[in-house]
């Protein structure tokens, strides 16, 4: 039975759903949440990690573990001051998660769920992505910085600082490991292209304005960029230049593509709320699906079939037929839903 964990920074719990059912079978209670949660589960689908980032004026992190076969917390492991983003490597072996108010990464062994290691970074890290082969970290400096530190997975040291634009939000790695794509939010209004090999800025792409979150499908060839101008730029890895900038609305969000590449789902908090559904072959806009008020996460179940969406401000999820283009269900969750993440089968 595929689930689908719902965060809802809100109320402080995760809402799990069975996704044949569309029904929530039970609420985990995690710690104080903060608007800098995340949560993430390991690639086996065994567990399920929730960032706990706290709300002012108490900023101690921790990460609670969640066992997804009884839907409990069997661990809570302390990290750094506000903690922002945290990812698996593809092994699943470890978990690196940023801490933004000490400008460190702390890594745990989800064996053990202990921090084993601790990496000075820039001043205010956020995101963090990983190359396909585990071996580097590619980790945002949002606040002091303007730029990417590498870590090397293997000895937790930082080997490189990659320059690149303002306030760097959002990263994405290509799925051969070659490149990294990453927005800059502030002046610059482009997507910085890094060479992994030689951890160098090789392009910088316009991209809208205020280029917000990315992502690349699943055969590397394009990047989806949505900016707050309600565009989303599509990208030709390739060549490193916008072939197509459609207009979608208000204020789109989240960018997620199917499993099988074709399609791209766009959740736009200003227009509607809605879901614009994107023909990748074309770069066109094939529909558009209203949704809960103000979309922000999306994601698929494993088979495609069905897309889940969390609506903050109204506290439901989504839950669209890829086929038909339609909400078919709409699931009652907790207080601003704002992330969610689907367990493997």
């Amino acid at each position: 039975m595929s689930v689908a964990y719902v965060l809802n920074i809100g109320s402080d719990n995760v809402s799990v759903i069975d996704t044949k059912t569309h029904s929530v079978i039970v609420t985990v209670q995690v710690g104080e949440l903060g608007f800098s949660a995340d949560m993430e589960i390991t690639p086996d689908g065994k567990l399920a990690y929730v960032v706990s980032g706290g709300l002012p004026p108490n900023f101690d992190g921790s990460v609670s573990v969640i066992d997804v076969k009884t839907h409990s917390v069997i661990s809570s492991v302390q990290v750094g001051g506000w903690p922002f983003d945290l990812a698996f490597t593809p092994d699943g072996k470890l978990a690196y998660v940023t801490n933004s108010l000490e400008g460190t990464v702390s890594v745990i062994d989800t064996k053990t769920h202990c921090v084993i290691a601790t990496v000075q970074v820039g001043g205010s890290p956020e995101a963090i992505a990983f190359t396909p082969d585990g071996k580097l970290a590619y980790v945002t400096d949002t606040r002091n910085e303007d730029s990417i530190s590498v870590i090397d997975v293997k000895t937790h040291s930082v080997i490189a600082t990659v320059q690149v634009g303002g306030n760097p939000k959002s990263i994405a790695l290509t799925p051969d490991g070659k490149l990294a794509y990453v927005t800059d939010t502030r002046n610059e209004d482009s997507v910085s292209v890094i060479d992994v090999k030689t951890h160098s800025v090789i392009a910088a792409v316009q991209a809208g304005n205020n280029p917000d979150l990315i992502a690349i499908t699943p055969d590397g060839e394009l990047a989806y960029v949505s900016s707050s101008d309600g565009t989303v730029s599509v990208i030709d890895v390739k060549t490193h230049s916008v072939i197509a900038t459609v207009q979608v609305g208000g204020s789109p969000e989240a960018v997620a593509f199917t499993p099988d590449g074709k399609l791209a789902y766009v959740t736009d908090t200003g227009n509607g709320p809605s879901v614009s559904i994107f023909d990748v072959k074309t770069h066109s806009v094939i529909t558009t699906v209203q949704v809960g008020d103000n979309p922000q996460d999306i994601a698929f179940i494993p088979d495609g079939k069905f897309a889940y969406v969390a609506n903050s401000l109204e506290g439901t999820v989504s839950v669209i037929d890829t086929k038909q283009h339609s909400v078919i269900g709409t699931v009652q969750v907790e207080n601003f839903p704002f992330k969610i993440t689907i367990a493997p089968d």
